[in-house]
């Protein structure tokens, strides 16, 4: 299981690697410069994410299991609602039709008051993952990766599909948030009563990962050997 779990936090290194070798490429793209320096943070706050797990495999380190750094919800729960934001705005910036656009950063301003306000005034902050800002965040970004699937299939787009990296990062992170959500849900309710379905649970998740980080790197390795496409972003 470990070993799953580096393969996981491998495969984000070196799809950010891989991020900056298509920046280098096609320097020029902006959003995928936000994207890639989102996945490196996402390694970032990862790594910070393995604290608690130091913490309970040393017991030198026993005296901080009660306190805040004994787990990684504080962290995380910020995370999300940043991961999000990151993702819907990506594709977002895909997109030309202008309501597609004000859909879509009405939501955002009302996804991002919500969660915030969820995590200051309820006790969820430290005690798990919120479920508001996991649930409604996929929401937002189906919603998103459908509009620019739409998009594609109206336009003259849709022929150069293979040049796009963002084609490549949405099959990603449809497949591994279409699997993920239904798990989440029920790991809430059967994670203290099921350890069969906590260690199933756990295998879909890190498969998840897998090909969506693989995806992200293929993308972004084709599409910097293309030539550039003459492509609309609306900012």
């Amino acid at each position: 299981m470990q070993s799953f779990r580096f393969l996981v936090y491998l495969l984000e290194a070196v799809a950010a690697v891989a991020g900056f070798y298509y920046l280098l490429k096609k320097p020029e793209n902006k959003p995928v410069r936000n994207f890639v320096y989102f996945l490196l943070f996402t390694f970032f706050i990862e790594t910070i994410g393995h604290i608690p797990l130091i913490i309970y495999r040393n017991e030198s380190l026993y005296f901080l299991k009660n306190t805040f750094l004994g787990n990684n919800y504080w962290l995380f729960n910020p995370y999300l609602i940043l991961n999000f934001l990151v993702y819907v705005s990506f594709f977002k910036w895909n997109l030309s039709r202008k309501h597609f656009v004000k859909i879509l950063n009405i939501s955002l301003s009302v996804y991002l008051l919500v969660t915030v306000l969820n995590l200051l005034f309820t006790d969820v902050f430290f005690v798990t993952n919120s479920a508001l800002t996991y649930l409604g965040g996929t929401l937002l970004l189906l919603v998103a990766i459908f509009m620019y699937y739409y998009e594609l299939l109206t336009s003259s787009r849709i022929l150069e599909i293979k040049r796009e990296v963002s084609f490549y990062i949405s099959v990603g992170a449809l497949f591994f948030y279409l699997i993920v959500s239904p798990v989440f849900i029920y790991f809430r309710y059967f994670n203290t009563q099921s350890p069969g379905f906590v260690q199933l649970s756990t295998y879909i998740m890190i498969a998840a990962n897998i090909f969506m980080y693989t995806c992200f790197t293929f993308g972004f390795i084709l599409c910097s050997r293309k030539k550039n496409l003459s492509s609309l972003y609306t900012l």
